[in-house]
């Protein structure tokens, strides 16, 4: 009799584990579509009926996973905001070459943050936010904030060892994707049939990082 109960316990576990998998596939399946809906037309011209279309679902299924529009754009920027500061952080090198360490960031941030695609998303969303706070407050949280933090831990743990003199890590952290950006993401979003030549960008990057090591570098006097 154990032996028979065990037997549907472990069966009852395969099922829930099967459909946790299914809904995972699915809502990965809608995030997918609903991205490049988003790409292409912006928030306002994409509508639900559109993605499930795209998925594809039944409405039922989409709005079993994504209660509205809003949820779901939310939802589609947060993941890319997510990947995006996974993306720059994992090329980090485990190094205290501050300086090789903050030129991999400043080149991996700002070739992430001017791509075609990041340039798209960040039109929508400013067209977007005024209307839904929300979906700013989101987008911040899980990106520019955790980029910022994990930044500011670096040079948190370069200011205890003495290679720099960072008495604010996050303000420093803040200040460093502010001074290698310059005005490049303006240009970006402004002039997207001029976009800044390749020397251009390292040209900000260079200077940016000597700016900033000018500045945090202890004294040696």
């Amino acid at each position: 009799m154990a032996e028979r109960l065990q037997g549907r316990d472990a069966a009852g576990v395969l099922d829930d584990g099967a459909a946790s998998a299914g809904r995972n596939r699915k809502a990965a399946s809608i995030l997918a579509a609903a991205r490049e809906l988003f790409l292409d037309h912006g928030f306002d011209a994409v509508t639900m009926d559109m993605v499930a279309r795209q998925a594809p679902v039944s409405k039922a299924t989409l709005y079993a996973h994504f209660a509205s529009k809003e949820e779901l754009f939310t939802a589609v920027v947060v993941e890319e905001a997510n990947r995006v500061t996974g993306e720059v952080w994992r090329i980090v090198p485990d190094s205290n070459d501050v300086a090789a360490v903050l030129r991999r960031v400043a080149e991996k941030f700002v070739d992430i943050f001017l791509s075609e695609q990041a340039m798209f998303l960040q039109r929508a969303v400013i067209g977007v936010v005024p209307r839904f706070p929300s979906i700013g407050v989101a987008i911040f949280e899980s990106g520019p904030k955790v980029l910022t933090e994990r930044l500011a831990k670096f040079l948190a743990e370069a200011h205890e060892s003495g290679q720099l003199n960072v008495p604010s890590p996050m303000l420093a952290a803040a200040q460093f994707l502010s001074v290698v950006r310059g005005d490049l993401d303006i240009r970006g979003l402004l002039l997207p049939a001029t976009p800044p030549s390749r020397a251009e960008i390292d040209a900000q990057i260079e200077t940016g990082i000597d700016l900033f090591l000018h500045f945090y570098t202890p004294s040696r006097t």
